[in-house]
């Protein structure tokens, strides 16, 4: 059981080094991982017998002695991961590769938000993606804002839908893989870790400032989920004064009440700088028209929100003390206001005068809803690559 473990922990090892490194010889993973030259091929003989690595003869490596060292890199062909996002206003589902790069995206709008209907949407658009592209799944990961128990994959509440005790896994129907469940913020926290702006940091905070508001921490790539599921509870944080607003938990001063989108537009709407039924985009473009009246008052509604952000970073700064802090959610409509967030976090945060290199903006790019759901599958085939594989 030992050997069988240690064996696996090298795959893992390796497997990762590839991913991370691009394409590599055979004799720098043996340099990078530590084993010897001869353990390093034979697992990569494994893995590209199992078609999740290729060599790339075009880049071979010449050398004046001995045999050009042939790299191999993430096969991205056959294999697949499937990722459902299901938020307040669509459903996103698609497929990526091993690399964690999006081949295929479908979005559908809700026609209505219970869980039955949301959820028998999801399966409809990832039987419709997963038959178009036709690559082998792998596994699943699925995901949505609010409490989410990744162990039993139950929504335990989810206030913006309205939701309770919805098991998620319904979400990829017939697909006969493994499939894996957590919060919408801590499985986008892995992806940033993995793949995105956070990716090479061993401590990593991530701040999710949207519909829903939340946090999630990593430490060498592990995120905390605490006793209760309930790590990165912040959006009941207080960080300013009491507002018009109230959270589910009935605050007005809270990060939620004066931060997430769904307050930002509420106010925006009460106000009349947007139609009753505007959303957060409409703020931004408003606060954008320097010919409108209004505009100035949108503006400094997003400038409020980035400061109330900032103060929730100085926290979170504090707490953790980490390598970098990732930002996400509607904040970034308006990256223009992310000076005013740093600002706002240094002035909270006790030992940081400049926070603009720390705090910085995703970097999963335009679909980081589908990369952020399947990470939480693409994670555990990176941890033990031999597992999907057996279930195959």
């Amino acid at each position: 059981m030992q050997l069988g473990s240690i064996r696996r922990s090298n795959v893992a090892a390796i497997a990762q080094v590839i991913l991370n490194r691009g394409h590599i010889s055979r004799a720098e993973i043996a340099s990078v991982v530590g084993l010897s030259p001869g353990a390093v091929t034979k697992i990569t003989a494994e893995l590209l017998k199992a078609g999740f690595i290729a060599e790339s003869e075009t880049r071979a490596i010449n050398h004046d002695l001995g045999r050009p060292r042939v790299p191999v890199g993430v096969d991205r062909r056959v294999y697949r991961f499937a990722g459902v996002h299901l938020g307040l206003r669509r459903s996103t589902v698609g497929l990526t590769d091993l690399a964690g790069d999006v081949v295929a995206q479908r979005v559908a709008e809700h026609r209505r938000r219970d869980s039955e209907s949301v959820l028998q949407e999801a399966r409809m658009l990832l039987a419709e993606v997963v038959a178009a592209d036709g690559g082998n799944v792998l596994g699943a990961g699925v995901c949505t804002g609010g409490w989410v128990d990744p162990a039993t994959g139950v929504v335990r509440e989810q206030p913006v839908l309205g939701w309770s005790d919805v098991q998620l896994r319904a979400a990829v129907g017939d697909l006969d893989v493994p499939v894996f469940v957590d919060s919408s913020v801590r499985a986008l926290a892995l992806a940033e870790a993995r793949f995105g702006a956070g990716r090479g940091a061993a401590n990593v905070v991530y701040a999710f400032v949207g519909n829903i508001v939340g946090a999630a921490h990593l430490v060498d790539g592990r995120i905390a989920v605490g006793r209760d599921a309930a790590a990165g509870t912040i959006e009941h944080l207080t960080v300013g004064p009491r507002s018009g607003t109230r959270c589910n938990r009935g605050h007005t001063d809270c990060l939620w009440a004066l931060g997430s989108d769904v307050a930002v537009v509420q106010k925006a709407r009460t106000e009349g700088l947007i139609p009753p039924r505007g959303q957060l985009e409409q703020v931004v473009a408003c606060s954008l028209r320097t010919s409108d009246p209004t505009a100035r008052r949108a503006e400094m509604l997003l400038r409020e929100r980035a400061r109330y952000a900032g103060v929730a970073v100085g926290v979170l700064l504090d707490i953790f003390d980490p390598d970098v802090v990732v930002l996400a959610g509607g904040l970034l409509e308006a990256p223009n206001l992310l000076p005013a967030l740093h600002k706002a976090a240094a002035e909270r945060a006790t030992r940081h005068s400049d926070v603009s290199d720390l705090v910085v903006p995703t970097g999963l790019g335009p679909y980081g809803l589908v990369r952020g759901a399947a990470s939480l599958a693409l994670d555990y085939f990176y941890r033990d690559p031999l597992a999907l594989l057996g279930h195959r």
